[in-house]
C-alpha cells in the first residue's frame, strides 16, 4: 500500500463533513455572537439554549461580572506563566482551600481545565504496575490519563457495581502488586445518569487498599447538600479518596481540581503532573469567578433547588410528549433518537424553530445512539420552557423519534440507550493500555 501524506490521511473526512454541510445540517461550531445566559444569538436568530453547562445560570449574573472584572484589573488577563514559575497567584492558593472546604477534603489543587486535571493526575499518580478500574461510560479525559499513565485498564459495564466487583476479584488475583484505582463519574454527561456510588465504594470492605476516584465534573454545584456533589449527596465523601470536578458547568468559569486528604499524594501531583507544570496558570478573572460562584451557591440554595424544579418539569413534558429520556437524576436529560442523521435532522429544525441544542454522536455515544442532549438552567423562565416543548412535541412527531416510534426500529433491544462500549471507553483503545 503507497505511503498517504498527512493531506491524504485527513482528505477523506474533510469530505464527510463537507457532504454533511452541503445538506444543511452539521450542527457543531456554531459561532454564538452574544448570549443572555438563558438565550444567545446565532447569525442574528436569538434562541432559547437548552445544551448548556451553566446549570445555575451564574456566567451572567452581575456579581460574578464584577468579581471577574475587579480581578482582572488587579491581576491583569493573563498569570505570565505556569504556577510552577511565575504564574501561582495568591488567589489560586485561596480557590484551592475554597475548593477543598467546599467538597469536604483537606487539600486542592488547581488546574486549567477539567481535561487537564484528568490528565495530569491519572497519568503522573499510576504507573505501569497498576491497574485501573475504569467505567465504560467515562469521560474521554479519564481515558486519556489513563493511557498516558501506562497502567492496566479494565472496564466494568457501566453504572454496575456487580461488574466492578467482579473484575476487581479477577484483577487482583492475576496482580496481586500495584495499586488498583476505580474511576467512576458522578454524574454522566451524555446519558445523564447518576453514578451508584454507594456499591462501588462498598468495595473498600472487601479490597480495604481500592481507591476511589470520582469525576464530579457535573455534580459539583448541582449534587448534595448546597451542590457540594455527589459525593456529599450519598453521604459517602470520607470513603470517595479524589473528587475532580470542573469550574466550566455550574461554576461558570474554566478549570478544575483535584482534591484529597491524602496531603503527601496531592503534594506529589503538583509537582509532577504535566498539564499544571507546562500550562499557564488559570487567569485570576476566572479564578474570582468561581470564588464568587461558591459564595452564591453557599449562600442561595434555592438556585440548586429552582434546577431541580425545572429538571423534573422538562422530565415530565418530555414524558406527556412522548419522548424517551433518562430519569431526572440529573440536569441532564438526553432526548433518544437513534440514527445520528435523524439527530442533526432533528437538531437542524430545533435551531430554525430558535431552540437550540446539539446531538451527540459516536464517539460520544455509541453507534446509532444518537441523542439530542439536553440541559436547562435554573434561570430559564416558564415561557422559555412552555416554548421548548411545544416545538418539541411538534418535532418529535414530524420525525418519527417518539418513544413507540424507536421501540418499533428495534432501538430498545438493549434496554440501555448506551450499551457497551461506551462513550469514553472503546474495545480498541483498552487492547492499547497496560501492554
Amino acid at each position: 500500500m503507497p505511503k498517504k501524506t498527512l493531506t491524504e490521511r485527513c482528505q477523506p473526512f474533510t469530505r464527510y463533513i463537507e457532504g454533511i454541510k452541503a445538506q444543511g445540517f452539521y450542527p457543531y461550531f456554531r459561532p454564538i455572537s452574544r448570549s443572555w445566559g438563558t438565550e444567545v444569538e446565532v447569525a442574528g436568530k436569538r434562541l432559547i439554549m437548552i445544551g448548556s453547562n451553566d446549570y445555575l445560570g451564574l456566567s451572567h449574573d452581575p456579581r460574578v461580572l464584577e468579581a471577574a472584572s475587579q480581578a482582572l484589573r488587579r491581576w491583569g488577563s493573563g498569570p505570565g506563566g505556569s504556577r510552577f514559575l511565575s504564574g501561582n497567584l495568591s488567589l489560586h492558593e485561596e480557590l484551592e482551600e475554597r475548593l477543598a472546604a467546599f467538597v469536604g477534603k483537606k487539600r486542592a489543587v488547581l488546574h486549567v481545565t477539567g481535561f487537564s486535571t484528568n490528565l495530569g493526575a491519572i497519568a503522573c499518580l499510576l504507573t505501569a504496575q497498576d491497574t485501573i478500574l475504569c467505567d465504560r461510560e467515562n469521560h474521554a479525559s479519564i481515558l486519556e490519563g489513563c493511557q498516558a499513565s501506562k497502567a492496566r485498564l479494565i472496564p466494568f459495564a457501566h453504572n454496575d457495581p456487580k461488574a466492578a466487583a467482579e473484575k476487581l476479584h479477577q484483577a487482583r488475583e492475576k496482580y496481586p502488586n500495584g495499586i488498583m484505582l476505580l474511576i467512576t463519574e458522578g454524574v454522566f454527561s451524555m446519558s445523564g445518569d447518576l453514578s451508584l456510588l454507594p456499591g462501588l465504594v462498598a468495595l473498600k470492605r472487601t479490597f480495604p487498599d481500592l481507591l476511589v476516584y470520582l469525576d464530579d465534573a457535573h455534580g459539583i454545584g448541582v449534587m448534595g447538600y448546597q451542590g457540594r456533589g455527589t459525593a456529599t449527596h450519598f453521604g459517602l465523601t470520607d470513603q470517595v479518596d479524589f473528587i475532580m470536578g470542573t469550574f466550566s458547568k455550574a461554576l461558570a468559569s474554566i478549570g478544575g481540581f483535584i482534591a484529597s486528604d491524602d496531603i503527601d499524594v496531592l503534594e506529589y501531583l503538583r509537582h509532577h503532573s504535566k498539564p499544571l507544570i507546562f500550562s499557564a496558570g488559570l487567569p485570576a478573572s476566572c479564578t474570582a469567578t468561581v470564588m464568587t460562584c461558591l459564595d452564591i451557591i453557599e449562600h442561595e440554595p434555592e438556585r440548586v433547588n429552582r434546577l431541580w424544579e425545572i429538571t423534573r418539569k422538562v422530565h415530565a413534558g418530555y414524558q406527556e410528549i412522548g419522548l424517551r429520556t433518562g430519569e431526572p437524576v440529573s440536569p441532564v436529560l438526553p432526548i433518544h433518537i437513534g440514527s445520528e442523521i435523524k439527530a442533526g435532522l432533528f437538531a437542524a429544525d430545533l435551531f430554525k424553530n430558535g431552540v437550540f441544542a446539539l446531538p451527540a454522536v459516536f464517539p460520544a455515544v455509541p453507534r446509532n445512539k444518537a441523542v439530542i442532549r439536553t440541559a436547562y438552567m435554573s434561570t430559564h423562565q416558564e415561557s422559555q420552557i412552555d416554548y421548548v416543548l411545544e416545538v418539541m412535541s411538534k418535532l418529535a412527531t414530524k420525525h418519527g423519534v417518539l418513544a413507540s416510534d424507536l421501540e418499533e426500529r428495534g432501538y430498545f433491544a438493549n434496554a440501555s440507550g448506551f450499551s457497551s462500549p461506551g462513550p469514553g471507553v472503546s474495545d480498541q483503545a483498552i487492547s492499547q493500555i497496560g501492554k
